[in-house]
């Protein structure tokens, strides 16, 4: 919901620069990530890109398709979320349907937990400007130890849900 006054438009509690969760993450972004993983002692890059298709009124399918670099070394790579939204965010899962963790914007950013016994995953998401956000995760456990930080700037924005305010 946005309220429009003398000609500005305001943000209502849980919006993103005006637009919903679902309206904000719509369309085709850039990915640029880094991994820094400490146990294998190895840093690697991802770049490629990554699209959210509505799947009815309520959910989007995020698809994500690019190259990881790892020690000089390239390989295809790929991974599907389903993003089920709400009025207050997103329950995102695998894709196999199993829960990965709860997005719950509160101004710009979110952070969150995936707790994969015994390792557990926390995430922090800063959406930055309308075309770019950031998500940065942090692994620890016994089996893992790394973090992640990825860039999406929008190639292609989705059809445009906002009118310009009319004075």
């Amino acid at each position: 919901m946005r309220h429009v006054l003398s000609g500005v438009k305001i943000m209502a509690r849980g919006f993103l620069f005006g637009l919903s969760l679902r309206d904000y993450v719509a369309g085709i972004w850039r990915i640029a990530r880094q991994i820094d993983d400490r146990r294998a002692g190895t840093v690697g890059a991802f770049r490629g890109e990554g699209r959210f298709d509505a799947q009815g009124s309520g959910a989007c399918l995020y698809r994500e398709s690019g190259i990881l670099s790892v020690n000089g070394v390239q390989f295809p790579a790929a991974r599907n979320y389903r993003w089920n939204f709400d009025d207050g965010g997103a329950d995102i899962a695998f894709a196999d349907g199993r829960p990965f963790h709860r997005l719950q914007p509160e101004g710009h950013g979110a952070t969150a937990l995936h707790d994969c016994p015994p390792d557990l995953y926390r995430v922090r998401y800063a959406f930055e400007t309308p075309d770019r956000w950031r998500q940065a995760w942090t692994v620890s456990g016994p089996r893992k130890d790394y973090t992640s930080e990825s860039v999406f700037t929008r190639l292609h924005p989705p059809a445009d849900p906002v009118q310009s305010a009319r004075q």
